[in-house]
C-alpha cells in the first residue's frame, strides 16, 4: 500500500514539476509574462556542510522527500542536483521591548498582524517581525546526479524559482542582525541562514543550467565532447550558453585570482576545441584582461594563430572594456596592478611563439598605453595637487612596465610615441617620471633600459629637477601665491587672484553672499592653497577673511629638498648626464 501511495505521489508531483517548467512566469508590474522557468529549487530543512552533502546521508524528513522527488523528477524527463544555499531574509521589525506606542509612532501597527518574537544573535533582546521584505537565495556548491564531485558556485535564483516544505523564518538562523531606525530606512531584521537543496531542471536544458551553475564544468564538458571528435555537438551545446554566459563568468572577477586565470584557460582550451570564430569569441569574450597571465601564453597565442589577427584584435578589445572605463566594468583596482605586473612577461612569451604571437603583443601593448594614457591625462588634470601627484605616482610602475613591453617586442614606434608624449606634458609630470624611473630600476632585464627610452625619460626628468632648482628661493617676506588654471574668469576669481599674487599683503576682508563665498571656498580648497577662510557673521553680507599662511614657506622648502634628493638619485642611478 505504502509503495502505491508513494507512487502516486511522484506521479502528482511529476505532473506539477511540467506546469512549473510549460507555465510563463507573470511580470511584477504587469505586461507579457516571462518564459516559464528553467530549474525548479527545492529548500531541504536541515543544514549540511560541503562535505557531509551526499544523496545517501540525507536527515530525518529530506530523505523521504528527495526520494520522492527525484522519482517525480524521473517521470517528468527530469534531472535532479544536489546544492547548498545561503539564504538572506530581511524584514521589516522593531523591538518587543518598545511597545505599541512605539509602534503607532511609527505607523507600523496592524490589528491582523501575525506577529511573533525572535531573539537576536548578539544578546537577549527580542524582535518583533512583521512583514517580510525581501528575500534573497544563492546556490554556494552543487554536485551532479551521480553526486561524485562537489563545487564550487556562486548562483542566485529566483523566487519564481523556490520553494520549500518548511517556510525558511520556521528555522533558526546562523546570524541575525537589527537596523534601528534611521529616518528614510531602518527598523529591519536581516537574517542568514544555510539550507541544503536538490535543484531539478528539464533534462533538454541539463548541460545550460549545469553551465550556468559551474561555467568551469561547462568548459571542460565542451573541450571533452569536441576532442572525443563531436565537434559540431560542442557548438551546438556552446550556443545554448550564449544567453547568460556573460553574467556566470563576469561574476567571478579578477579579485577572486588564481580560479578566475584557471577558468581563462579552460575557456582558451575550449575555445580552440570548438574551431569556430564565433562561438570561440563568445566563450572568450566575458573574460576581462586581468584574467590573462604568463600561464595562459600558449593557449592564446595557438587561438590566436587559429583565427587570425583581426579576430584577436577584436578579442583584447572586449578583453580592455571596448570603449568603456575601466571603472565603468570592475577593472579599476585591478589594471593598474596587471599592466605593471604581468604586461611584460605576458609580450615577452607572446612574441616567442613568433609572427602572430608578436602581434597579439604588439596590441596588447597598445591597449595598454590607450589606457595609461587616459589615466595620465586625467592625474595631470587634477585639481588638487596632493590627489594628482598621488594618482601620477601610482602609474608609474605601469608607464615602466608599458615601456619595458614595447622594448621587449621591438616595438620602436610604441615607445617614442609614450615617451614624447611625457616629454610633451607641463611640470606636474615629473613625479610619474621619478616613480617610472624608480619602478624601471627595479626590473629585471637591463639590457632593455636603453631601448625602452628610460635614458631619454633620466635625462627629460633631470632637466626639469635643474629647471626648478634653479628659480630663486622664495624672499622671507614674498606672500605671493599662484591661483592654478582653473577655466573660471569671473570676478570673484579675478579679485582672489590679484590678492594671492600680491606679494605684501597676508590678509582680506571681502564682504560676501553666501554663494559667493562658497566659489571662493572651493577655489582655494580645490587648489589647496596655504590661505584659510573663515566668514565673520556680522553685519550683511558677512565678511570672508583670507588669510596666507606660513605653510606656504614650508612647502616650498620641502619641495626643494625633494627636488634635490631626487636629482641625486637620478643621477647616481641613471647618469642622465652621459
Amino acid at each position: 500500500m505504502s509503495r502505491t501511495r508513494d507512487d502516486g505521489t511522484a506521479a502528482e508531483l511529476a505532473d506539477l514539476l511540467r506546469e512549473h517548467f510549460s507555465t510563463p512566469v507573470p511580470r511584477y508590474y504587469g505586461g507579457p509574462a516571462t518564459d516559464p522557468p528553467n530549474r525548479l529549487v527545492y529548500l531541504l530543512d536541515h543544514e549540511y556542510t560541503p562535505r557531509g552533502l551526499n544523496w545517501r546521508r540525507l536527515k530525518g524528513a529530506d530523505a523521504n522527500r528527495v526520494a520522492l522527488l527525484r522519482a517525480a523528477a524521473d517521470r517528468a524527463g527530469c534531472e535532479s542536483v544536489l546544492a547548498l544555499a545561503d539564504i538572506k531574509t530581511t524584514h521589516s521589525a522593531f523591538p518587543a521591548d518598545e511597545g505599541y506606542g512605539y509602534r503607532r509612532r511609527r505607523g507600523w501597527y496592524d490589528e491582523d498582524d501575525d506577529e511573533y518574537s525572535e531573539e537576536a544573535s548578539g544578546g537577549d533582546r527580542k524582535y518583533e517581525i512583521q512583514d517580510l521584505i525581501d528575500s534573497e537565495v544563492a546556490l554556494t556548491h552543487w554536485t551532479g546526479p551521480e553526486g561524485t564531485r562537489l563545487e564550487e558556485t556562486s548562483l542566485s535564483v529566483d523566487g519564481d524559482e523556490v520553494c520549500a516544505s518548511t517556510p525558511t523564518g520556521d528555522l533558526a538562523p546562523y546570524s541575525s542582525e537589527y537596523e534601528g531606525y534611521m529616518g528614510n530606512w531602518g527598523n529591519t531584521l536581516d537574517r542568514w541562514y544555510h539550507r541544503a537543496a536538490v535543484v531539478v531542471w528539464p533534462r533538454d536544458q541539463a548541460f545550460a543550467n549545469r553551465a550556468e551553475t559551474s561555467p568551469a564544468w561547462a568548459l571542460d564538458e565542451l573541450t571533452a565532447v569536441a576532442s572525443a571528435g563531436d565537434v559540431p555537438g560542442a557548438r551546438a551545446a556552446a550556443a545554448t550558453l550564449a544567453p547568460f554566459w556573460d553574467s556566470a563568468v563576469r561574476g567571478r572577477t579578477p579579485g577572486e585570482g588564481g580560479r578566475v586565470s584557471g577558468l581563462l584557460g579552460k575557456a582558451l582550451r575550449a575555445a580552440d576545441a570548438v574551431a569556430d570564430p564565433d562561438t570561440a569569441a563568445m566563450l572568450l569574450r566575458p573574460f576581462r584582461i586581468e584574467s590573462l597571465t604568463d600561464a595562459q601564453v600558449e593557449s592564446f597565442a595557438k587561438i590566436a594563430d587559429g583565427y587570425g589577427q583581426q579576430w584577436t584584435a577584436e578579442l583584447l578589445r572586449a578583453w580592455f572594456g571596448g570603449d568603456q572605463s575601466a571603472w565603468a566594468y570592475g577593472g579599476g583596482q585591478e589594471r593598474p596592478r596587471w599592466v605593471a605586473d604581468s604586461l611584460p612577461a605576458l609580450c615577452e612569451g607572446l612574441h616567442a611563439a613568433g609572427t602572430v604571437g608578436t602581434l597579439a603583443a604588439q596590441r596588447l601593448v597598445d591597449l595598454a598605453w590607450e589606457w595609461l594614457g587616459q589615466d595620465i591625462g586625467a592625474g595631470l588634470t587634477s585639481s588638487s595637487p596632493s590627489r594628482r601627484d598621488e594618482k601620477l605616482g601610482g602609474l608609474g610602475k605601469p608607464l615602466a612596465s608599458v615601456l619595458t613591453a614595447a622594448a621587449v617586442i621591438g616595438a620602436v614606434g610604441t615607445r617614442d610615441m609614450v615617451t614624447g608624449y611625457i616629454r610633451e606634458q607641463g611640470e606636474a609630470v615629473t613625479a610619474l617620471e621619478m616613480s617610472a624611473l624608480r619602478a624601471a630600476a627595479e626590473l629585471s632585464g637591463d639590457g632593455t633600459r636603453g631601448e625602452a627610452g628610460f635614458g631619454d625619460q633620466a635625462a627629460d626628468c633631470a632637466a626639469r629637477l635643474r629647471a626648478r632648482l634653479a628659480r630663486p628661493q622664495r624672499a622671507p617676506g614674498d606672500w605671493s601665491i599662484e591661483l592654478p588654471a582653473g577655466g573660471c574668469t569671473c570676478d570673484l576669481c579675478g579679485t582672489l587672484r590679484a590678492f594671492l599674487n600680491d606679494k605684501g599683503r597676508r590678509t582680506l576682508e571681502w564682504p560676501l553672499a553666501k554663494q559667493r563665498r562658497q566659489h571662493v571656498h572651493s577655489r582655494i580648497d580645490a587648489a589647496e592653497l596655504p590661505v584659510t577662510h573663515l566668514t565673520r557673521r556680522q553685519g550683511s553680507p558677512y565678511t570672508l577673511v583670507l588669510t596666507k599662511t606660513d605653510a606656504l614657506f614650508a612647502r616650498e622648502a620641502e619641495a626643494r629638498t625633494r627636488d634635490e634628493t631626487d636629482l641625486e638619485w637620478l643621477s647616481a642611478q641613471w647618469n642622465p648626464d652621459a
